[in-house]
């Protein structure tokens, strides 16, 4: 073999190890910015602001509640966490909220499962009232980091069986000054 054709291979088993690694990692990690969401029928259009960052939060002077819905790809085979990065008030039970599921629903599929469709079923959640972690960054964002399931082991999605997707709450009562804005959640 000359030089040449030893460089091609090597390259070639490179490219062909690189590309084997990056597509068996995003078997395990999900990441999905609160525009790519949808607006429930209840949340208000009004209500809603989705920014040029990818955030989602209140206009100014909203109250309410904002409920988003958020699908994951049935690329999706495995994970073991679920990560919101949000900003609120920080008080616990009198103020802004931010709740987050990781949903599930069974379904029927061409004859593959019996029975009927059932009501979502929440797997895991993260609710901003029950822990308020630290500020982590100077724009004021916390991280709000839960184990998808109950003994700290890897969940193993089922997409034949079931749609999966994330639902996030973000409640701003009146008199709330604070921001309330969820920038994205992660699955790993």
């Amino acid at each position: 073999m000359n030089l040449k054709a030893i460089f091609a291979l090597t390259l070639t088993l490179v490219l062909a190890t690189t590309t084997t690694l990056s597509a068996a990692a995003l078997e395990d990690f999900y990441g999905v910015a609160m525009a790519s969401c949808v607006p429930t029928g209840q949340t208000s259009a009004q209500s809603v602001l989705f920014n040029s960052a990818a955030e989602a939060s209140f206009r100014d002077g909203g109250t309410g509640e904002i409920i988003l819905t958020c699908p994951i790809p049935q690329t999706l085979s495995r994970i073991t966490l679920m990560t919101v990065r949000y900003k609120d008030d920080g008080a616990l039970n009198e103020g802004s909220q931010v709740v987050t599921a990781l949903r599930q629903k069974r379904y029927v599929f061409n004859g593959i499962t019996e029975g009927v469709d059932s009501a979502p079923e929440t797997i895991a959640e993260t609710d901003s009232n029950a822990f308020v972690p630290p500020v982590v960054s100077p724009q004021g964002y916390r991280d709000h980091q839960k184990n998808v399931s109950p003994t700290n082991e890897t969940l193993t999605f089922d997409h034949r069986k079931f749609f999966y997707y994330i639902q996030v709450n973000m409640r701003r009562p009146g008199g709330t000054t604070g921001p309330v804005t969820v920038a994205y959640v992660t699955l790993f």
